[in-house]
């Protein structure tokens, strides 16, 4: 019983917090993840190239 008010909970807080972004960003909400997306693929492509560089120099 616990476990499904906490999940229940959950799923409330989830679902304001997506609304609320939807509700605020409008139609550029898309944008703003796309950006999001963009932004830490760039940075993860940083990160495998640092580390493939070092495993390339042993």
């Amino acid at each position: 019983m616990k476990d499904s008010i906490a999940l229940l909970l959950t799923a409330l807080v989830a679902a304001t917090i997506a609304w609320a972004f939807w509700f605020l960003a409008g139609p550029n909400g898309f944008d703003a993840i796309m950006l999001a997306a963009l932004i830490y693929l760039a940075i993860d492509n940083f990160r495998l190239r640092k580390r493939l560089r070092s495993k390339q120099s042993d």
